[in-house]
């Protein structure tokens, strides 16, 4: 048996969050979190269990007060600066991609006995007081943003930077856990605004353009445009595709191979709502070294989507006039491609 600081940073919001928004992505959201969470504690204290929406940590010894509030206040901070990193690179409009934002974190902090138990390469904690920290994260704080410390964790006799107030539960074969807890969600307001991406979007005046009506939600246009999985489904001769995240984001990239070359193409910019969308990539030739910056305007209209294709060269330049004809009509091929696809799924 051990004695060790346990601290369970829990991600509020989590349940309706998953119940009520796409699983794939809302999935990978969540993941990312906790990794930043894991991130934030580990100078500290270590990794023992990922537990869908919270990680169970520990710290042999006590950890002191100070300690706690520095770790937990700053996991907090940066557990919100990455969900304005997604809100500000979101590509998606997906619920799961929408409402991230909604999420937060608190932190349960509880001081006790453990006991390491092996099961073949897992080590799991076991023990009362492991018990205890469980279920503590279903207690009556009426807040959703805070740090819990029971009395068994003491902050009694040390200082403290926060606004501690008292507070008990009740839990079955338990009994009575008294302990104090801290409101944190004021923390938000010290977090910085990431940088903005660069604007893309007024670079294309001189660029030659091409049409395309879809007879399909401009919504849906777009999420089959920019969802980089989808694109087996219309690009013409595309062999394999490797992505670097499940999740189109800007700055994310993706890697199409054809038969005689390989294309390495980065997502630049996706601005717009509901009547007008601009999305904008980034295609780099791997056999010749060339780039192309490509603009897809989707426009509402009223029996679908217009969607309007540029392209300008990796410096800012026309398309040469004996590229033009080649590079349009391939872009125009796939997106009449994609237009068939997306009009057979709303008849489906």
């Amino acid at each position: 048996m051990q004695q060790a600081t346990i601290l369970i940073p829990d991600i509020s919001g989590y349940t309706s969050f998953m119940t009520k928004t796409e699983l794939s992505h809302s999935t990978h959201i969540i993941n990312e979190l906790l990794q930043v969470i894991a991130d934030s504690v580990q100078s500290k204290f270590t990794l023992a269990e990922i537990e869908g929406d919270a990680l169970l940590t520990y710290a042999n010894g006590r950890v002191s007060l100070e300690e706690i509030e520095a770790i937990c206040s700053q996991a907090f901070k940066n557990f919100h600066y990455f969900l304005k990193v997604i809100e500000r690179d979101s590509v998606c409009r997906c619920g799961a991609c929408n409402n991230a934002s909604a999420l937060s974190l608190k932190f349960i902090v509880h001081y006790g006995m453990f006991e390491e138990i092996k099961i073949a390469q897992f080590t799991k904690l076991s023990g009362a007081d492991m018990i205890i920290a469980h279920r503590l994260m279903k207690n009556s704080v009426p807040s959703r943003e805070y740090i819990l410390a029971t009395d068994a964790y003491n902050i009694a006799d040390e200082q403290s930077g926060l606004d501690w107030e008292v507070g008990e539960d009740h839990y079955d074969l338990i009994g009575k856990v008294p302990y104090c807890y801290a409101p944190i969600g004021y923390l938000k307001e010290d977090v910085l605004d990431p940088e903005s991406a660069e604007d893309y979007s007024s670079i294309f005046g001189l660029a030659r353009v091409m049409d395309i009506e879809i007879e399909a939600p401009l919504q849906e246009v777009h999420a089959v445009l920019t969802d980089n999985g989808e694109k087996s489904n219309f690009v013409d001769g595309l062999i394999d595709m490797k992505m670097d995240s499940s999740i189109n984001r800007i700055g994310s990239t993706h890697i199409c191979e054809f038969d005689g070359d390989t294309f390495d193409i980065k997502t630049l910019q996706d601005v717009g709502e509901r009547d007008q969308i601009v999305y904008i990539e980034k295609a780099r030739s791997v056999n010749s070294g060339m780039t192309m910056l490509a603009y897809y305007e989707l426009k509402k209209t009223e029996n679908g989507t217009r969607l309007s294709f540029r392209a300008l060269t990796g410096d800012r330049q026309p398309i040469p006039v004996e590229f033009s004809d080649m590079i349009y009509g391939q872009a125009m091929h796939n997106l009449g491609r994609m237009k068939d696809y997306v009009e057979k799924q709303q008849v489906a």
